[in-house]
């Protein structure tokens, strides 16, 4: 591929287009030659992040989320754009209380499971407020796993 590729797609904030978005992505994942289970990693991620953006951000007639996806020869990052007002527990991220985030998102918690599962699942994540009011999420995935030095998680 040699030179970096983008693609954008602004879907319409509704559950019923999920499956879609999963199958591009397992597609172009496939596509791209990562391992199988890095694919499977890289597909429910998607899902946890656009069911996310969809429950906690834009929702409802005339809202969009957009999927910016941003490809080389060596990772695949993916930007999950919403522009609706954000409740919950990514309210807190739009409060300056990322901490109080963190701490939900855990196996423990009675939320936040999405977001724990895409932060363990990929190679990085950060999640930060938009210019629209909504929250952007970014996820990257290496066809190899990055260098850990020791004493240090995946990230």
């Amino acid at each position: 591929m040699q030179e970096q590729q983008r693609i954008r797609l602004k879907i319409p904030s509704d559950y019923i287009y999920i499956s879609p978005i999963r199958a591009f992505i397992r597609h172009l994942a496939q596509r791209l030659e990562f391992p199988q289970m890095k694919v499977e990693d890289i597909e429910l991620t998607v899902d946890e992040i656009c069911n996310n953006a969809i429950e906690h951000g834009s929702r409802g007639a005339n809202s969009d989320l957009l999927l910016v996806l941003t490809l080389d020869d060596d990772c695949l990052e993916i930007l999950v754009r919403d522009k609706g007002k954000a409740k919950g527990v990514i309210s807190w991220l739009h409060s300056g209380r990322l901490e109080e985030v963190e701490k939900q998102m855990s196996p423990k918690g009675e939320r936040g499971h999405g977001i724990f599962l895409a932060k363990i699942l990929s190679d990085r994540m950060d999640m930060k407020p938009n210019a629209h009011g909504g929250t952007d999420v970014r996820i990257v995935f290496f066809k190899k796993s990055p260098s850990v030095e020791v004493g240090e998680g995946r990230k």
